[in-house]
């Protein structure tokens, strides 16, 4: 059946929209999470950083304090400790004078210090100390500078003591935080870059997720349509029948005895015909629904004896059979009984349904042959006919509902053109496969397999 254009656009837009949500969701979440995971990397750095910084700087301080004798003045033990010192209106010492391991933290390109005396004149700094470099003298203060060139640096100061406890001046510890800035760039930037690149890949996971979530959900409004146009479609034909023997029964003034019978027996058929139609969809309807589920807890589970199954069939339809003067047989091709798991009831419809239909079929004086027999883990069920046979043209349809190979036949007989159909939806929801070959003017043949018991 093919659905109106309107549905399928009101699906898509319904998937566009769940899809949209999800998206801005997750993505949403994905943000938060994304900005936590780098705020978190700075306070970790930031508290590396800084404890790496008061570590250095408070070596230095202590190394300061033995030495210093004379406030506001640097004595020869301060240049033998630190020869990379400059001094104030001195040029630095020349680095080829002093020996490499007497080069430590405060040469390595990250740490710089200057020394002040009590009145806050500059009295040494580190060779490498970086120019334009903004001098603030907050005693005992951690503080974020920056240079001329927009490098930040955190520096830490203190207040220097001599050997016997008086004032000295102050020391000034700087480290650069180039390296730090430069890693959290490349952090954001993986972040920024990461970000765009996990929505696309959330969208397109959303899009097909959302379409698995809604495949249900349309599969059900769709078999919701298909039921109401197949109940519209045949149901027609019926009561329009009904109505007009009631009107035409009606503009009789006077009915005989005859007449009203012969009347109230034609609404009987129309009204049988109406309750078989009926029943046949709703059958459809409930198969379509178990089809659907992921898991048959619906359908009533039964150990099936294959075998009592159809001979149980072959007695029902004896007196059928031989007032068609059709032959029915059977052919067991197996030594012990085989069983299935399934629903004893929609089993035997389906037999039911393909024997029925092959007497239909099957001119006076044919024959009919159920063949019972088993092919690896299953078991194998033939109805075969000498019937008027199906045109190779016809046979991808025959399982189509309400499709009829000979119309005026089915209709004579009070077929719907449902039985192919329930047929096949009861060998699906039992996990199994039907198959026909025909050929015109010789017979069809019908073949089920069924998975044996324990074997799904």
């Amino acid at each position: 059946m093919l659905f109106k254009t309107d549905d399928s656009k009101l699906f898509k837009q319904t998937k566009l929209r769940l899809a949209s949500w999800y998206i801005g969701g997750i993505s949403l979440i994905l943000a938060i999470i994304g900005f936590g995971v780098y705020e978190a990397i700075i306070h970790a750095h930031r508290i590396t950083v800084e404890k790496e910084l008061k570590t250095v700087a408070g070596t230095l301080h202590d190394n300061f304090e033995i030495i210093l004798d004379t406030p506001g003045k640097l004595s020869d033990d301060v240049e033998q400790f630190f020869p990379n010192l400059c001094l104030v209106n001195s040029s630095c010492p020349s680095l080829d004078n002093i020996s490499t391991y007497r080069i430590g933290t405060i040469d390595n390109g990250q740490y710089y210090l200057q020394i002040f005396d009590l009145s806050h004149h500059l009295i040494a700094y580190s060779r490498n100390y970086p120019k334009g470099l903004s001098v603030k003298k907050q005693p005992d203060q951690q503080i974020i500078i920056k240079d001329n060139q927009g490098i930040r640096y955190l520096q830490k100061s203190y207040l220097l003591h001599t050997n016997n406890g008086e004032n000295w001046g102050y020391l000034q510890v700087a480290r650069s935080l180039e390296d730090f800035d430069n890693y959290l760039k490349i952090v954001a930037f993986i972040l920024l870059l990461g970000l765009p690149l996990t929505i696309i890949l959330i969208g397109v996971s959303a899009w097909i997720l959302t379409g698995i979530a809604m495949k249900p959900v349309a599969n059900s409004y769709h078999q919701i349509q298909q039921f109401t146009a197949d109940a519209a479609h045949e149901l027609r034909t019926p009561l329009a029948a009904i109505l007009a023997t009631i009107e035409s029964t009606l503009m009789i003034s006077f009915l005989t005895e005859n007449e009203s019978r012969n009347t109230l027996e034609t609404l009987g058929r129309q009204t049988q015909r109406l309750s078989r139609l009926v029943a046949d969809l709703l059958m459809l309807s409930r198969l379509d629904w178990q089809l659907n589920m992921t898991t048959n807890h619906s359908l009533k589970q039964e150990i099936i004896c294959l075998n009592d199954l159809i001979d149980d069939l072959l007695e029902e339809i004896a007196y059928l059979a031989v007032s068609s003067k059709i032959t029915v047989t059977s052919q067991i091709n197996v030594k012990s009984s085989l069983e299935i798991k399934g629903n004893t009831e929609q089993i035997y419809r389906l037999l039911f349904n393909l024997v029925i239909n092959a007497i239909q079929y099957t001119p006076t004086g044919g024959k009919v042959k159920i063949i019972l027999e088993q092919h690896n883990k299953c078991a194998i069920i033939q109805i075969q006919d000498t019937g008027i046979g199906i045109d190779n043209k016809e046979l991808p349809y025959i399982f189509e509902r309400f499709y009829r190979i000979d119309k005026a036949r089915s209709r004579e007989q009070g077929g719907s053109g449902l039985g192919l159909s329930i047929a096949k939806a009861i060998v699906t929801a039992h996990h199994g496969t039907i198959q026909v070959k025909s050929t015109v003017r010789k017979g069809s043949i019908f073949t089920i397999q069924l998975p044996l018991l324990g074997q799904f």
